[in-house]
Protein backbone atom coordinates (compact mmCIF):
# COMPACT_ATOMS: atom_id res chain seq x y z
CA UNK A 1 0.00 0.00 0.00
CA UNK A 2 2.95 2.18 0.62
CA UNK A 3 4.54 1.37 -2.40
CA UNK A 4 1.06 2.78 -4.32
CA UNK A 5 1.03 6.04 -2.29
CA UNK A 6 4.96 6.56 -3.44
CA UNK A 7 3.82 6.22 -6.89
CA UNK A 8 0.87 7.93 -6.81
CA UNK A 9 2.55 11.06 -5.10
CA UNK A 10 5.88 10.90 -7.53
CA UNK A 11 3.46 11.32 -10.25
CA UNK A 12 1.62 14.28 -8.58
CA UNK A 13 5.02 15.94 -8.16
CA UNK A 14 5.92 15.74 -11.96
CA UNK A 15 2.54 16.93 -13.02
CA UNK A 16 2.74 20.13 -10.79
CA UNK A 17 6.18 20.61 -12.25
CA UNK A 18 4.66 20.31 -15.62
CA UNK A 19 2.47 22.91 -15.11
CA UNK A 20 4.87 25.62 -12.63
CA UNK A 21 7.44 25.80 -15.89
CA UNK A 22 4.32 26.64 -18.18
CA UNK A 23 4.76 23.41 -20.43
CA UNK A 24 2.24 21.27 -21.53
CA UNK A 25 3.41 17.47 -21.75
CA UNK A 26 2.43 15.60 -25.08
CA UNK A 27 3.63 11.98 -26.57
CA UNK A 28 6.74 11.86 -28.75
CA UNK A 29 5.71 9.26 -30.88
CA UNK A 30 8.88 8.29 -31.53
CA UNK A 31 9.55 6.78 -28.32
CA UNK A 32 6.72 7.18 -26.04
CA UNK A 33 8.46 9.51 -23.99
CA UNK A 34 7.01 12.92 -22.82
CA UNK A 35 7.68 16.07 -25.11
CA UNK A 36 7.44 19.62 -23.44
CA UNK A 37 5.84 22.19 -25.93
CA UNK A 38 7.80 25.31 -25.61
CA UNK A 39 5.10 28.75 -24.67
CA UNK A 40 3.16 30.71 -27.31
CA UNK A 41 5.99 32.65 -30.18
CA UNK A 42 6.07 35.99 -28.79
CA UNK A 43 6.67 35.62 -25.56
CA UNK A 44 10.21 35.36 -25.10
CA UNK A 45 11.95 38.19 -27.32
CA UNK A 46 15.32 37.71 -27.33
CA UNK A 47 14.63 34.64 -29.95
CA UNK A 48 12.88 37.00 -32.30
CA UNK A 49 15.37 38.34 -35.08
CA UNK A 50 16.05 41.63 -35.48
CA UNK A 51 15.53 41.91 -39.53
CA UNK A 52 16.60 45.50 -39.36
CA UNK A 53 19.82 44.70 -38.88
CA UNK A 54 19.93 42.27 -41.47
CA UNK A 55 18.77 45.28 -44.38
CA UNK A 56 21.43 46.83 -46.71
CA UNK A 57 21.93 49.21 -49.09
CA UNK A 58 19.57 48.63 -51.87
CA UNK A 59 21.99 50.90 -54.18
CA UNK A 60 25.50 49.39 -55.58
CA UNK A 61 28.87 51.39 -54.79
CA UNK A 62 28.62 51.83 -58.52
CA UNK A 63 25.22 53.48 -58.49
CA UNK A 64 25.54 55.29 -55.61
CA UNK A 65 28.81 56.97 -57.07
CA UNK A 66 27.02 57.94 -60.20
CA UNK A 67 24.07 59.38 -58.58
CA UNK A 68 26.43 61.46 -56.55
CA UNK A 69 27.87 62.58 -59.96
CA UNK A 70 24.61 62.91 -62.23
CA UNK A 71 23.80 66.63 -64.05
CA UNK A 72 21.25 68.23 -65.41
CA UNK A 73 22.50 69.82 -68.87
CA UNK A 74 20.58 72.90 -70.06
CA UNK A 75 20.91 74.76 -73.11
CA UNK A 76 21.19 79.05 -72.23
CA UNK A 77 17.73 80.59 -73.12
CA UNK A 78 16.02 77.03 -73.97
CA UNK A 79 12.99 75.51 -71.56
CA UNK A 80 14.29 71.58 -72.22
CA UNK A 81 17.30 69.82 -70.93
CA UNK A 82 19.15 66.54 -70.87
CA UNK A 83 21.88 65.01 -68.48
CA UNK A 84 25.28 64.31 -67.60
CA UNK A 85 27.94 63.10 -65.67
CA UNK A 86 30.37 64.86 -63.89
CA UNK A 87 33.71 63.99 -63.67
CA UNK A 88 38.09 64.31 -63.96
CA UNK A 89 39.46 63.62 -66.75
CA UNK A 90 42.84 64.20 -68.03
CA UNK A 91 42.96 66.32 -64.49
CA UNK A 92 40.28 68.68 -65.74
CA UNK A 93 36.76 68.89 -64.29
CA UNK A 94 34.08 67.97 -67.03
CA UNK A 95 30.99 66.89 -68.01
CA UNK A 96 30.24 64.49 -70.25
CA UNK A 97 26.67 64.30 -72.24
CA UNK A 98 25.30 63.84 -75.98
CA UNK A 99 26.31 65.63 -78.57
CA UNK A 100 22.52 66.28 -79.34
CA UNK A 101 22.36 67.66 -76.02
CA UNK A 102 24.71 70.70 -77.08
CA UNK A 103 23.29 70.78 -80.07
CA UNK A 104 25.65 73.40 -81.57
CA UNK A 105 26.34 75.71 -78.64
CA UNK A 106 29.32 76.03 -77.38
CA UNK A 107 28.43 76.79 -73.65
CA UNK A 108 25.96 75.51 -71.49
CA UNK A 109 24.15 75.41 -68.08
CA UNK A 110 25.32 72.61 -65.73
CA UNK A 111 22.82 72.32 -62.78
CA UNK A 112 23.64 70.41 -59.42
CA UNK A 113 21.55 70.13 -56.54
CA UNK A 114 20.03 72.45 -53.94
CA UNK A 115 19.46 75.11 -57.29
CA UNK A 116 23.42 75.23 -57.78
CA UNK A 117 24.29 76.39 -61.45
CA UNK A 118 27.34 76.94 -63.46
CA UNK A 119 28.16 77.96 -66.89
CA UNK A 120 30.24 75.15 -68.82
CA UNK A 121 32.74 75.48 -72.00
CA UNK A 122 31.75 72.90 -74.85
CA UNK A 123 35.17 71.72 -75.26
CA UNK A 124 34.32 68.47 -78.03
CA UNK A 125 31.24 67.12 -79.84
CA UNK A 126 31.04 64.72 -82.23
CA UNK A 127 27.20 64.80 -84.09
CA UNK A 128 28.33 61.17 -85.57
CA UNK A 129 28.87 59.60 -82.21
CA UNK A 130 26.87 61.66 -80.49
CA UNK A 131 29.18 62.08 -77.79
CA UNK A 132 30.17 65.81 -76.10
CA UNK A 133 32.50 66.94 -72.98
CA UNK A 134 32.07 70.22 -71.37
CA UNK A 135 34.83 72.01 -69.28
CA UNK A 136 33.06 72.80 -66.09
CA UNK A 137 33.68 74.60 -63.30
CA UNK A 138 33.96 73.22 -59.58
CA UNK A 139 30.47 72.21 -58.27
CA UNK A 140 29.82 72.25 -54.78
CA UNK A 141 26.86 70.01 -54.57
CA UNK A 142 28.56 67.00 -56.70
CA UNK A 143 30.94 64.75 -56.37
CA UNK A 144 33.08 64.05 -59.58
CA UNK A 145 34.23 60.15 -60.50
CA UNK A 146 37.19 59.66 -62.43
CA UNK A 147 36.67 58.73 -66.33
CA UNK A 148 37.48 54.79 -66.62
CA UNK A 149 35.56 53.79 -70.25
CA UNK A 150 35.79 50.59 -71.20
CA UNK A 151 37.06 51.01 -74.86
CA UNK A 152 36.01 47.25 -76.52
CA UNK A 153 32.95 45.70 -77.15
CA UNK A 154 34.34 42.39 -76.28
CA UNK A 155 32.33 40.36 -73.73
CA UNK A 156 29.69 43.03 -73.80
CA UNK A 157 26.38 41.70 -74.26
CA UNK A 158 24.14 40.48 -71.42
CA UNK A 159 26.18 43.05 -68.98
CA UNK A 160 24.26 44.35 -66.27
CA UNK A 161 24.18 48.44 -66.22
CA UNK A 162 23.14 51.71 -64.96
CA UNK A 163 22.48 55.21 -65.42
CA UNK A 164 21.27 57.78 -63.27
CA UNK A 165 19.30 61.08 -64.67
CA UNK A 166 16.84 63.40 -65.31
CA UNK A 167 14.25 61.38 -67.81
CA UNK A 168 10.96 63.94 -68.54
CA UNK A 169 10.08 65.96 -65.11
CA UNK A 170 11.38 63.59 -62.95
CA UNK A 171 13.77 65.18 -60.41
CA UNK A 172 16.44 62.06 -59.96
CA UNK A 173 16.08 58.66 -61.43
CA UNK A 174 18.46 55.89 -60.98
CA UNK A 175 17.59 53.06 -64.09
CA UNK A 176 19.14 49.40 -64.33
CA UNK A 177 18.88 47.21 -67.36
CA UNK A 178 21.30 45.42 -69.11
CA UNK A 179 23.36 45.20 -72.59
CA UNK A 180 20.49 43.29 -75.23
CA UNK A 181 22.92 44.27 -78.56
CA UNK A 182 25.17 45.63 -80.59
CA UNK A 183 24.06 47.58 -83.59
CA UNK A 184 25.44 50.34 -86.19
CA UNK A 185 27.81 51.30 -84.18
CA UNK A 186 25.97 51.68 -81.09
CA UNK A 187 24.91 49.63 -77.70
CA UNK A 188 21.45 48.61 -77.73
CA UNK A 189 20.12 48.12 -74.18
CA UNK A 190 16.96 46.99 -72.57
CA UNK A 191 16.25 49.51 -69.65
CA UNK A 192 13.87 52.64 -69.34
CA UNK A 193 14.42 55.91 -70.86
CA UNK A 194 12.65 58.96 -72.03
CA UNK A 195 13.41 62.43 -73.53
CA UNK A 196 15.47 64.25 -70.91
CA UNK A 197 17.53 61.11 -69.97
CA UNK A 198 19.50 62.07 -73.34
CA UNK A 199 23.38 62.20 -71.86
CA UNK A 200 23.22 59.96 -68.97
CA UNK A 201 26.17 58.07 -68.49
CA UNK A 202 25.87 54.32 -68.69
CA UNK A 203 27.88 52.36 -66.54
CA UNK A 204 28.64 48.34 -65.91
CA UNK A 205 28.56 46.94 -62.34
CA UNK A 206 32.39 47.25 -62.39
CA UNK A 207 31.89 50.63 -62.70
CA UNK A 208 33.76 51.14 -65.86
CA UNK A 209 31.60 54.02 -68.22
CA UNK A 210 29.83 52.35 -71.35
CA UNK A 211 28.79 56.11 -73.21
CA UNK A 212 25.85 57.91 -72.88
CA UNK A 213 22.05 57.04 -73.38
CA UNK A 214 21.45 58.45 -77.20
CA UNK A 215 17.97 57.84 -77.50
CA UNK A 216 15.10 55.00 -77.78
CA UNK A 217 13.85 53.24 -80.08
CA UNK A 218 10.87 53.48 -82.83
CA UNK A 219 8.58 50.83 -83.63
CA UNK A 220 6.03 51.04 -86.75
CA UNK A 221 2.66 50.10 -86.14
CA UNK A 222 0.31 51.51 -88.35
CA UNK A 223 1.94 54.49 -86.67
CA UNK A 224 5.30 55.51 -85.20
CA UNK A 225 5.61 54.28 -81.56
CA UNK A 226 8.16 55.04 -78.99
CA UNK A 227 9.92 52.16 -77.53
CA UNK A 228 10.68 53.62 -74.30
CA UNK A 229 12.21 49.86 -72.98
CA UNK A 230 14.66 49.99 -75.53
CA UNK A 231 17.37 52.36 -75.10
CA UNK A 232 20.48 52.90 -77.35
CA UNK A 233 23.67 54.05 -76.34
CA UNK A 234 26.52 56.17 -77.76
CA UNK A 235 29.85 54.01 -76.81
CA UNK A 236 32.83 55.63 -74.99
CA UNK A 237 34.85 53.87 -77.58
CA UNK A 238 33.95 56.37 -80.33
CA UNK A 239 35.33 58.97 -78.85
CA UNK A 240 38.42 60.82 -80.74
CA UNK A 241 40.77 59.94 -77.75
CA UNK A 242 43.73 61.99 -78.82
CA UNK A 243 41.61 65.02 -79.74
CA UNK A 244 39.63 64.88 -76.45
CA UNK A 245 43.09 64.93 -74.26
CA UNK A 246 44.17 68.07 -76.55
CA UNK A 247 41.18 69.57 -76.23
CA UNK A 248 40.12 69.18 -72.33
CA UNK A 249 44.09 69.56 -71.37
CA UNK A 250 44.38 73.24 -73.15
CA UNK A 251 40.92 74.68 -72.42
CA UNK A 252 41.57 78.18 -70.88
CA UNK A 253 40.19 77.92 -67.30
CA UNK A 254 36.74 78.93 -66.34
CA UNK A 255 35.57 82.34 -64.95
CA UNK A 256 33.23 80.33 -62.09
CA UNK A 257 29.68 82.08 -61.91
CA UNK A 258 27.63 81.27 -58.25
CA UNK A 259 24.14 80.70 -59.70
CA UNK A 260 21.48 81.72 -61.71
CA UNK A 261 17.81 81.82 -60.59
CA UNK A 262 16.16 78.34 -61.02
CA UNK A 263 13.00 76.37 -59.85
CA UNK A 264 14.19 74.06 -56.80
CA UNK A 265 14.49 70.41 -57.69
CA UNK A 266 11.43 68.72 -55.55
CA UNK A 267 12.16 67.05 -52.11
CA UNK A 268 10.65 64.09 -51.15
CA UNK A 269 11.79 63.25 -47.67
CA UNK A 270 15.19 62.67 -45.94
CA UNK A 271 18.29 64.36 -47.01
CA UNK A 272 18.43 65.52 -50.93
CA UNK A 273 21.24 63.31 -52.99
Amino acid sequence: MRRWVSIVTMLAAAMVSFACNGTTPALDVSGGLPLTIPPVAGTIDSATPNFDLLESANLSLVESQTRRAAVKVIRPFESGHGSGTYMKMHGRLVVITAAHVVDGYTTMIIEGRNDERVIGSVAYADQQADLAVIITPRLQTRTPIPYRAKLTDTNLIGSRINYTGFPGRHDLLTIRGYVASLEREMIVTNMFGWFGSSGSGVFDQHGRFLGVVSGIDIGNWMIPLPLESLVWVAPAWEFDSEIVKVRVITAPPLEVFKSFPGARAPRRGGVRD
